[in-house]
């Protein structure tokens, strides 16, 4: 006979800070489900996962509780479940009537939460790694944008009009496939054609964010961000495609050019989005060019205003050796090297292995993914996006359990530190020799240093 579903739970979080919560924050669940053929069926790791998302998020436990089908996946989950799925997400469930806007939007809403609500249970049961994770949540942001479009596009009356040839092009996160729990859609809109539509494409634009961001009782999709458009809030919200390819060429700051690295076409006409945006990115990138300084005074003025280190937090995004010092290399490395040097998927790792011809980067590469999964674990425990890991006793100690169980948190403190250390001498290597070679070397000279630091008693 199986034993009570709530046993079950809390033997999966034995030892750890979560063991206590399970019959307060998952009540709801277990209340509801307790009795279902899919709680029986749960086992293993898919048990310690759901445990860990019952126990450290209320209101997944509270989303669970209502959603027996959902259950049902993930008690039947294994290892290949996401890469499956998220093959799928485009092609799969149909937008809904979009005569009935309001349910259709409801439906893209359940959709995302109830994939990132499976994506959390693998993910903190180790079921499947954090980049496997990462790259199905961006392919759920892709996927939920394209249907969202098709919503805008049909109110707006632009839905099958080709000759616009609108698109959406997502930048940073979501263009590299590095989306994680929380994040915003960083996203600018570019269309073919002259004044004459703008107002069209500019209202289908419009009401793509509109969509995506408000808030119904089915929940948010996403929170969309345009700043990242040509001269920023001041510009137009819909951009021409020559438009674009002249400011880049003749306006636009380093900074912009280094935001274009992470560009890429997601939804709308993506076959003509995406050779005009290459296009573009190989007019501003040309042979290479050096743009270190430039990058550093950038870097310099992100981590005064927003890295300052506190009692309280560790600005693991944005202070000293955090993941901008990451981001700014990838960026550096692929100006000096050229458009070459640009790949497809242009994620930070798939950016530095390019800019060193996969030379010296591994170890970067490597502190740099432990940050963004710990990141991660940072943004589910507090339900938002965040830039730190806060250092009370209790956040640290779920940090650290969710981070890696049996970690404790100055364990997790200590392991931050020697992470950051590390990212940021190869950050200062690099700035100094204003150049990306210099990588190689300095992540020669940190590994005996670091070894002699673990075997030290």
């Amino acid at each position: 006979m199986t034993r009570p579903l709530e046993d079950r739970l809390r033997d999966a979080l034995a030892g750890s800070p979560f063991a206590d919560r399970i019959a307060t924050s998952g009540a709801p669940f277990l209340e509801r489900r307790a009795d279902d053929a899919a709680a029986a069926a749960l086992d293993g790791a898919v048990l310690i996962g759901l445990a860990r998302v019952l126990a450290s998020q209320p209101k997944a436990a509270g989303f669970l509780s209502h959603r027996p089908a959902l259950l049902e996946r993930i008690a039947h989950s294994g290892p290949d479940t996401l890469a499956q799925r998220g093959a799928a997400l485009r092609a799969d469930e149909a937008i809904g009537d979009p005569e009935d806007l309001e349910a259709s939007l409801d439906t893209i809403r359940i959709l995302r939460r109830e994939e990132t609500c499976l994506a959390a249970c693998l993910d903190l049961g180790g079921v499947v790694n954090f980049a496997a994770v990462s790259e199905f949540l961006s392919r759920l942001a892709e996927a939920v944008t394209h249907r969202t479009l098709e919503l805008a596009g049909a109110s707006a009356n632009l839905a099958t009009d080709a000759d616009h040839r609108f698109a959406v092009i997502g930048m940073g996160k979501i263009a590299g496939r590095e989306f994680t729990y929380h994040s915003d859609l960083d996203l600018i809109f570019l269309y073919a054609g002259g004044t004459g539509e703008i107002d069209r494409v500019s209202r289908a634009a419009q009401r793509l964010i509109t969509y995506l961001g408000t808030m119904t009782g089915a929940g948010m999709a996403y929170a969309v961000d345009t700043r990242l458009r040509p001269s920023g809030q001041q510009g137009s919200l819909v951009t021409t495609y020559e438009s674009f390819d002249r400011y880049q060429r003749e306006s636009a700051q380093t900074w912009e050019h280094v935001a274009l690295l992470r560009a890429r076409a997601i939804a709308g006409a993506v076959d003509f989005a995406q050779p005009a945006l290459d296009a573009v990115r190989r007019g501003v990138l040309g042979s290479g060019r050096n743009a270190w300084r430039d990058l550093a005074g950038m870097r310099a003025k992100v981590e005064a205003e927003r890295g300052a280190e506190t009692e309280a937090a560790v600005p693991i995004k944005t202070g000293r050796g955090g993941l901008m010092d990451a981001d700014f290399l990838a960026g550096g490395g692929v100006l000096e090297r050229g458009a070459d040097s640009q790949p497809d998927v242009p994620s930070v790792p798939a950016m530095l292995r390019r800019a060193t011809a996969e030379r010296g980067c591994e170890a970067l590469i490597d502190d740099y993914a432990s940050l963004r999964r710990l990141e991660a674990r940072c943004r589910w425990l507090r339900s938002r996006a965040a830039e730190h890991l806060e250092t009370n006793a209790d956040s640290l100690a779920c940090a650290a359990e969710l981070f890696e169980p049996g970690l404790d948190g100055p364990g997790l403190l200590e392991r931050v530190s020697a992470v950051r250390r590390r990212i940021r001498n190869a950050y200062d290597a690099v700035i100094e020799a204003e150049s990306i070679e210099a990588l190689a070397a300095a992540q020669d000279a940190a590994a005996p240093l670091e070894h002699e630091a673990e075997a030290a008693p």
